[in-house]
C-alpha cells in the first residue's frame, strides 16, 4: 500500500494528464541516455495501467524526476480586448455606419451631419484615451447624451446648423438592422427621443471648428468621469 504522502503525490503527478514526458528537460539537466529511456518506459507505463501499479522503486524513481523538473502551470492565458473590439466602440460604430449611409443619399451638397461629428469625435477619443470601457465606464457613457444635446444646441447657436429636409431614426435603425448588433445595445437617443424628430446639419466651412469644440467637451467629461481614466485610480 502507497503510503499517505506517497498518495498524495501520486495524485498530483498522475491526475496532471500531461501530454507527453518530459524527459528532453531531464537531458537538458545532465541525465544520461539510461536514465532517461527508464523514465521514458516508467511514465508511459504509468499513463497507461496507473501509478498505482508500478514497484515502489519505479515510483521513487518518477518522484525523483518529478521534483527536478518545473511545475507546469495550467493558468489560462487572458486575452485583452482592445478598444476597437469592445461593445461600446462597435454600437458606436455600427450607427456611424448607418448615419453615413443615410447621409450619402439625403444630405444637400457641402453639408455634414452633425451626428457624424459627434460621433466621429468620440471614437476617436477612445482610441486616444484608451479607457477599459467595462460596466463602470460604460455606466458613466450613457449620461453622455446630455453632452451630446447641448453640442447640438451649440451647432444651432454657434454654427449655423440646419434642420436636414430628411430626417435619421436611430431606434428603427437599430430594432430593424441585418447586421449583427449586440444584444444589449440600446438606441442612442434612448433618454433623448426627441432627438429622432430632427437631424441638423452644418457647412462644410464650419466643420473643423465645431470638431474642436465637441472633442473639448467630451474629452473633458470622458477624464472626469471615467473610472479607468482617473489619475488617482
Amino acid at each position: 500500500m502507497i503510503a499517505g504522502l506517497e498518495l498524495l503525490w501520486f495524485k498530483r503527478f498522475f491526475l496532471k494528464k500531461e501530454l507527453t514526458h518530459r524527459s528532453h528537460e531531464l537531458k537538458a539537466l545532465g541525465w544520461n541516455q539510461e536514465d532517461l529511456t527508464r523514465y521514458e518506459d516508467l511514465w508511459d507505463y504509468s499513463q497507461r495501467w496507473g501509478l498505482i501499479n508500478l514497484e515502489r522503486e519505479d515510483r521513487q524513481f518518477l518522484k525523483k524526476a518529478e521534483k527536478l523538473l518545473p511545475k507546469i502551470q495550467n493558468k489560462k492565458i487572458s486575452v485583452k480586448k482592445t478598444i476597437e473590439e469592445k461593445s461600446y466602440y462597435l454600437w458606436l460604430n455600427f450607427y456611424l455606419d448607418e448615419i453615413n449611409i443615410f447621409s450619402n443619399s439625403n444630405l444637400p451638397k457641402n453639408k455634414y451631419g452633425v451626428w457624424t461629428l459627434l460621433i466621429e469625435e468620440e471614437i476617436k477619443l477612445l482610441k486616444e484615451l484608451q479607457p477599459v470601457m467595462g460596466l463602470p465606464d460604460t455606466l458613466k457613457a450613457k449620461n453622455l447624451f446630455e453632452n451630446r444635446k447641448e453640442l447640438i444646441n451649440k451647432a444651432f447657436s454657434e454654427f449655423d446648423a440646419k434642420n436636414n429636409d430628411k430626417c435619421f431614426n436611430f431606434d428603427e435603425v437599430l430594432n430593424n438592422s441585418e447586421k449583427d448588433v449586440g444584444k444589449n445595445w440600446k438606441s442612442i437617443t434612448e433618454k433623448d427621443p426627441e432627438a429622432n424628430k430632427t437631424f441638423p446639419i452644418i457647412d462644410s466651412a464650419n466643420i473643423e471648428k465645431f470638431r474642436s469644440a465637441i472633442k473639448e467637451d467630451l474629452s473633458l467629461y470622458m477624464k472626469d468621469n471615467y473610472p479607468s481614466l482617473k489619475k488617482d485610480l
